[in-house]
Formats: C-alpha cells, structure tokens, sequence
C-alpha cells in the first residue's frame, strides 16, 4: 500500500484570508472616511457624514474598527490550527491530528489507529467560521471519534481507509 499524507486543502485556508484581507481594507476604508471627514470638520467644511456629530461617527466607527480586528485575529487564529493538522494513511493504520473545532482554542488531538481498530469511516461537516462548513474526515472507533477538518483529497481517503478496513 503506498503512503498517503493529506494536509488540510488549500480552499478552506484561502477563504479565511479573503476573511482576514477584506476585514483589513474595511477597516482601512472606515479609518480614511474618518481622517476625511475630521479634517473637513477642522478646516470649516461640512462633513461627510452629516447624519450625525463627527464624534458618534467616531464612536460607532471605534466599534466597527474593533469587532473587524476581532475578526481578523480569529481568522487568523484558526488558519494557524488548521495548518497544524495531517493526516497519514499507511500499512500500520492512520496517524494524524483530529481537531474536532477549530473555531474554539483547542490544540488537537495526536492520533496513532489501526485498519482493525476502525468501526466507521465518513464524510461529516466541520464549521470553519460561523458562517462555513468544510466537509471532513471522521474515523470512529469503539471508543473514540477523529476528525480531520478539510483534508485534500478526502473521498480518496475515506475510499483508501475503507478498503483497507475491509481486507483486515
């Protein structure tokens, strides 16, 4: 049997850097409206926003500001765990790293199963974000469940991981 390594798809982490980037240029476009609108204010022009003072605009832009930062961190935050975790298909069984939520601040867990040991091998859905779920690997036995977040080439995997499980 040959060995196959399978890292978390390029996808799922290109959508959390379209995250972080398109938080960054709001933030960005937020911070110069402000800058704009201020120095009109001190110059005696009117302001850009005359819907309401310049300073709950900058109060408002204040809050926006930090739940984008927010955003950019967590985004962030989970590509860093997600780049951590592999999984590895060889003759002595499956190694790798399950990370059942990689939203939360869990590190993971290191994982060494037999073909022997495995009862089940499936396709679930993992949220990534909030608003994405990343179809994933779940090897379960009889006493624990492994997941494996977005790995590439998953239905070859879970193809490889059946057939060996059926000549064991």
């Amino acid at each position: 049997m040959q060995k196959i390594t399978a890292r978390v798809d390029r996808q799922a982490t290109v959508l959390l850097d379209f995250m972080f980037w398109s938080n960054i240029f709001v933030l960005l476009f937020i911070v110069v409206v402000n800058a704009v609108n201020f120095a009109r204010v001190n110059i005696g022009q009117t302001a850009l926003l005359t819907t309401a003072s310049p300073s709950l605009v900058l109060l408002v832009s204040l809050a926006i500001i930090l739940y984008l930062a927010y955003n950019c961190f967590s985004s962030l935050a989970i590509k860093k765990r997600l780049n951590r975790v592999s999984v590895t298909v060889d003759e002595a069984g499956i190694t790798g790293l399950s990370l059942p939520s990689p939203m939360t601040n869990d590190k993971g867990e290191l994982f060494l199963v037999s073909f022997s040991q495995i009862e089940t091998v499936s396709i679930v859905e993992i949220a990534i974000t909030k608003k994405h779920m990343a179809p994933s690997l779940k090897i379960e036995t009889a006493e624990y469940a492994f997941y494996i977040p977005a790995p590439e080439g998953l239905k070859e995997l879970v193809r490889t991981i059946a057939d060996q499980m059926g000549t064991k």
